[in-house]
This record gives structure tokens, sequence and C-alpha cells, in this order.
């Protein structure tokens, strides 16, 4: 059943056009997803699908009983009323049922004697419509599933009783969010519904929407969120609408599979274009070939022109470089208790190499950030060691600097920091985050949260460090530009410790996970899905030991634990080989230093002999480093 449908729409700004000529439909069931860069006008896309904005030209229908639910990003639950009567309003009709019922039970408790009666037994009738009716709508059920929606968006049983106005912004985006889809609407748009939401409540949220009845459309940054949930997707770019069926991976692939396509069908019809041309250039004033060129003359103006296609490429072009490599070993995290006042985990220990990409991941208030902060020393640790390796170049990036503020423009702002630049030189590394031309005289002040995150971003690129700590780097960012985020940290040659709730970008780029819990925290060896495969085994193993059941398929191959076994002792003799390794690689780097200290030595770099002499043991040295450290990431990556 179609619920929703557009033809040829267009809308403009200010005379500029955002789209035009768009197509879009929705019916019952569909999951859909809007995606594009910022400011490409997804947003505006889906207010006029709301309703709640007005269009140019086109034609907009929608089903006349069909109910629509649109969760904004600023939209927040205010009411003086406690959370339970508020997420009780979308059932008034049920409870409105359940009231009659009950003064209805009442009335036929009170009047038992006349069962006899025409009014009891009018009275009987009727409560037993009411009761096929309210069980119909699952009446005695919508007390456990609003305790289901705010348990899923993480509202605990005391919160039930609060009022509304006790919450935070975020926490009253939520309440708005599960009264939303407690009314299940036919339609429900939801714009960056995973906002202010931890990866356990998207990850039910996710469920909740895949169970979901009705049809949803959603925008959203959360590339795996996406994911799990869409089976079609809008593609908002260059002023136009394009529509792709699968979720966003599926159409990352048919976007690019379709570029290259019409690319090569527009240089190969430009060659033969080229020919005719060429051709006709030629031969048009022969007597003997004047026929043949005329004719392909009519070819060339019968033909009908493939125009060059192009792909929303304004995204940032992000490399980070290093000054130098580090030691192989680059931070040991030994008993640390961190916090502000008093500890907020369970002692922490992590071993940091150098190449890692470690994902800190775990529930929001764990410590995740106050761990990165106190590895990159902006808050000192309460009890405990952090050993820093050789040659630490340390860069941190905080979500919370997106959120600075500043009256020098853009380019004063760079340029104060790095006075020897040449302007050009910081207007082409602005460039490349986007800020172009007169874009460089923008206010801070005046800049979205997108755009200051690519500033700051910017300047982190300009440090060179070889150790990158970010918590949070993709928040402000539109897909485009996480997407050049990850390919700039996937090519990084240092070290990359990062905090982040986007799922897509962790499993993109994370080689190990270290999760933080309230019992413990513990390092996997492996990417995102490692991890979520490891846990789903683990669950497995403790079903099957508490339910004394049939083992599940993850562990009742009797070969499996031998095979664990197994696996073990050949990560254990790759461990010891590694060891050696490093043990080797670090004696090498400190005789590098010695050789190089005493090149600087009067009596040496005076004598030719004995400067030659020990100039060839530095290169040596060098040399023996580069094969080792060859060695090292072999070992490394068998280990992973």
């Amino acid at each position: 059943m179609i619920l929703l449908q557009i033809n040829n729409l267009e809308k403009s700004f200010d005379g500029d056009i955002i789209f035009s000529d768009v197509n879009f439909e929705v019916k019952t069931g569909e999951r859909i997803a809007i995606v594009g860069r910022n400011g490409a006008g997804k947003t505006t896309l889906m207010k006029i699908i709301a309703g709640s904005e007005n269009y140019d030209a086109g034609n907009y229908s929608k089903g006349k009983n069909v109910s629509m639910g649109y969760l904004t990003q600023q939209m927040t639950l205010n009411s003086s009323d406690t959370v339970m009567n508020e997420m009780r309003k979308p059932f008034e009709h049920v409870i409105n049922i359940e009231t009659k019922m009950n003064n209805l039970t009442n009335w036929l408790s009170e009047h038992a004697e006349d069962y006899d009666s025409t009014e009891y037994k009018e009275n009987l009738l009727r409560y037993e419509q009411l009761s096929n009716q309210f069980e119909l709508m699952d009446g005695y059920l919508y007390e456990s599933k609003i305790k289901t929606v705010l348990t899923g968006l993480n509202f605990k049983e005391t919160d039930f009783d609060r009022e509304i106005q006790s919450f935070s912004g975020g926490q009253k985006t939520r309440l708005s969010m599960a009264q939303m889809l407690l009314s299940e609407p036919d339609l429900l748009l939801l714009d960056e519904p995973t906002n202010h939401l931890d990866m356990e409540t998207t990850e039910w949220l996710e469920n909740y929407l895949i169970h979901f009845k009705g049809a949803i459309v959603i925008i959203s940054h959360d590339r795996y969120f996406l994911d799990k949930v869409v089976n079609q997707v809008y593609d908002v770019a260059l002023g136009s609408v394009k529509k792709y069926i699968g979720n966003y991976s599926q159409f990352l692939k048919q976007r690019d599979a379709h570029y290259r396509k019409v690319m090569a069908e527009y240089e190969r019809q430009q060659q033969e274009i080229k020919n005719l041309e060429t051709f006709v250039e030629k031969n048009i004033t022969r007597a003997s070939t004047s026929g043949m060129a005329k004719s392909r003359r009519k070819v060339l103006e019968r033909m009908e022109r493939i125009e060059k296609p192009r792909l929303d490429e304004k995204s940032a072009q992000i490399a980070f470089e290093i000054n130098k490599a580090t030691g192989v070993d680059v931070l040991s995290v030994k008993n640390l208790s961190i916090g502000y006042s008093k500890s907020i985990t369970t002692p922490i220990n992590l071993d940091v190499k150098r190449h890692d990409r470690i994902a800190i991941i775990g529930p929001n208030g764990i410590g995740k950030s106050t761990l990165i902060k106190t590895i990159a020393k902006k808050i000192d640790a309460l009890t405990g060691d952090i050993h820093y390796g050789s040659n630490l170049q340390i860069g941190y990036y905080d979500q919370k600097q997106a959120e600075f503020k500043s009256n020098m423009t853009i380019l004063d702002y760079v340029w104060n920091q790095y006075v020897h630049m040449p302007e050009k030189d910081i207007r082409t590394v602005l460039g490349r985050f986007l800020f172009t031309q007169d874009e460089v005289k923008k206010v801070i002040n005046d800049l979205s949260g997108g755009e200051k995150a690519r500033l700051q971003l910017a300047l982190l690129m300009l440090e060179k460090n070889n150790v990158l700590i970010l918590d949070e780097p993709t928040n402000h960012l539109d897909i485009d530009s996480k997407e050049m985020l990850e390919e700039a940290l996937r090519n990084f040659k240092g070290t990359l410790l990062f905090v982040s709730h986007d799922r897509y970008f962790i499993n993109e780029l994370a080689t190990k996970i270290f999760h933080i819990t309230p019992e413990g925290n513990e390092l996997f060896h492996g990417d995102y899905q490692y991890y979520l495969e490891k846990l789903e085994q683990r669950e497995a193993i403790l079903n099957y030991e508490e339910s004394g059941k049939a083992k599940p398929d993850k562990v009742k191959d009797d070969n499996h634990f031998t095979n664990q076994k197994q696996l073990k002792k050949e990560r254990r003799k790759l461990e010891r080989e590694l060891e050696e390794i490093e043990d080797a690689i670090s004696k090498y780097e400190q005789d590098i230093e010695i050789y190089e200290h005493q090149l600087t030595l009067p009596e040496v770099f005076n004598d030719i002999d004995k400067s030659s002499e020990i100039n060839d043991k530095r290169i040596e040295a060098e040399q023996l480093l580069e094969q080792t450290m060859q060695k090292w990431e072999q070992v490394e990556n068998k280990l992973n």
C-alpha cells in the first residue's frame, strides 16, 4: 500500500535550486534512508515529506488516514507531567476502554443478584464486546510496552514517576522518541535518531525498528545503523535525488558502479565524437570523400550526447603525516586509576604497540574519555603508572574542540599558531578541509559544529604527530567527511587510540578493541566484528553452562577446545618470537642513538677516520633496524 508519494518536486532558497525533479514514494513496511553531504538538502526533503515545509513545484499526496510521527534533531518532550503519564497518552483510546470495562465490572459485581434482568444482560454483553476490542488492541500489554521502550532507551524504573521537566535536554529527546515509538504511526520519520544514544541503546533501537510494523524514513550519519535497518536509500546530491535498493553499503557499491559505467560510456562517446570530427574536418572539402564526411556530420548532429557524470566530491582531503616513527613500545598502562576526585573504573592495564589502532568502547559514563585524557596528559592519574615509549609526539582531539569560540577568522586563527607558514600554504591546507577562497575569512563564532570540527582536524594534521588520541572524532561530521577521515587514519603511519560510538568507523579502523565495563577491562586482538563474535561465543557458552541444554553450534564441536588449545600454543610461540624481535629493535634503536651522539663529539667529527667508522656502524644499525621492523610487522600481522 502506498502511504505517501511525491512527483516532480522542486525546492529552492533565495533563487538557488536545492533539488528538482524529485520522485519519492513510501509503501507500507519500507525502511528508507535519506543520505547526502551536509547542506545537500536532506532535512529540507524530510520536512517536505512531513508536511512542515512548502515546495515550489511538483505534486505531494498522502493517504487520507495515514498517521505520521516526525522526530527532529531539536525535538524534546516538554511537560510538567510524569514520564509514565506522558507515555500513556498514545494509549488513551485503550485506557478509555479499560476504564469503561472497570466501571462495568464494578456495576456487574454490585448487581450480581439481578443477573436475570435485561439491564444486567445488556451490560454483560457490553463488557464482553469491550473486552474483545481491548484484547484485539493488545490492551493487556500496553503497560509492558511502555516499560520495554523506556528501558530500551536507557531509562530506569525509578525514572518512571519523575517529572519530565527534571530531565536533561538529551533525555527529553529520548522521551520524545519513546512516546513516538509507542504511538506506532503508519509512517515514522526520524532525523538523526541515534544522537544522544550510547552503543547499547542504539543496538536496541535497531532491533526495535527492524520489527516495527509501519514504514520508516531515516536521516542518519550512523552508517552501521543504516546498514542494519534500511532496505532503500535516496541519495541527495548535486541538486537531484536518486533511489537505490539495498542498505547503505550496497548503495555505495551501486552508486560507484553506476558512476564508473556512465563515465566509461561518456569517455567512449567522446572518443567516437573526436574520431568523427577529425574525419569530417579532413574530408569535407575533398570531392571523393565529401559525401561520407557529410554523412558523418549528420551522425554528429543527431547524436544524443552523454553528460559527463559527477560525484558530489565536496569532501575534506585529509592526510596525517608523521615527523618521526616511535619505538615499538608506545604506551604501557599499569594498574591505572582514573577520575577527578575518586576512581571511576577498576584498575586499567593496557599495552600499546607501534601501528596499533585501538578503539576504546564501553557504556556512557564508564570513563572512556577520562582514560584517554589521562593518557594524553590532559588530567592527572589518581594512582598507577603510564610509561611512555621513545620519540612520542602525541596529538589529542576532543569532541568538545568543535564547540570552541573565537572572534578571529579561520585564516588568522591558524596563522596565529603557525606564524612562519606562508599564507598560500595555510590556504592550501584549509582548502583540503573545504575552506576555500573567501571562506577562510569567516569568523569562527559563525561556523557550524561540522566546520569547527574540520578546522580542529586541520590543526591536528599540521602537528604531524606519531600518536593520535581522538575522542569522538566523527561527531559533527557528515558521512563524506567521515569517510575521508577514515581513509586518512587507515593510511596513518603512526599509532591510534580513539573513543567512538560510531560502530562503522570502529569496524573500518580498529585492529584491537579495549572494552571497559564496571567489572573490569579487556583487550580484544581483532576488529569490531571479531569482538562481537567473541561476545556471542561467550554468551553461548554461558547459556549452555547455565541451562544444561544441548551445546550451541559455536561450542558443540568436540574438536573446538582442542583447536583452541592448539591456537593458543601457536599464539604463545608467536608472542615469544615477537618479544625477541622487540628486544632486538630496542637494542638497534639504542645503538643508533649512541652513534648519533658520538658523531656530535668534537673528538669524533674532527677525526675523519673515526667519524667515518662510526657513521658506517650507524648506517648498518639502521639497515638492521629496518629489516627487523619488517619482520616485526609480519609476526604482528599473524597475531592479529
